[in-house]
This record gives structure tokens, C-alpha cells and sequence, in this order.
């Protein structure tokens, strides 16, 4: 599960106090961007501001195994498979 957290409660406490006067959201609302259960462009602008700007951590509490990957041809045969690692596979 991925969230932006802060080492201190008092960082993270003035942290989610900035954000809400910043972007004129509720407490709440900022709980749920961090926590990357919203994912509106409001939320990405939240995000982006906690971890450039205020000190936030990016934690990411799933580790993904390696997964096989295949390469088709136009014909949809396998030209070849590729591991990926932990990195996410995007298309």
C-alpha cells in the first residue's frame, strides 16, 4: 500500500494544516490524496507539494514479485519473454 507519510506527527500535522489552507480542502480530502486513495488532479497537486515541498516520505509497503513479460510479433507470436523486476510495468 503506498501513502506519503512524515517522520515527526507534528511535521506531518502542519503539513496536512498547509495543504488544506493551500488547495481549500477539508482535512479529510488530504488524508485520502495521501494515502493515494483519490486520484484527481487536486490529489497528484497535493502529493507532488508534500514531497517537494513539505518534507513527505513516499512509502511503499508492497513489494511486487518479478513478473514475465511477452514480446509479440504482428502475428501474435512470442518473439521472446522479458523479467521484470520491481519496478511497475506501464504501457
Amino acid at each position: 500500500m503506498r501513502k506519503i507519510d512524515w517522520a515527526d506527527p507534528k511535521q506531518k500535522s502542519a503539513a496536512y494544516t498547509h495543504l488544506m489552507k493551500a488547495f481549500r480542502v477539508s482535512r479529510p480530502t488530504v488524508s485520502l490524496a495521501m494515502s493515494f486513495k483519490r486520484n484527481g488532479l487536486t490529489a497528484g497537486q497535493m502529493r507532488h507539494v508534500a514531497l517537494t515541498q513539505l518534507g513527505g516520505i513516499l512509502m511503499s509497503g508492497e513489494e511486487q514479485a518479478p513478473t514475465t513479460v511477452k514480446v509479440l510479433n504482428a502475428k501474435g507470436e512470442t518473439v521472446k519473454a522479458v523479467v521484470m523486476g520491481n519496478q511497475p510495468i506501464t504501457l
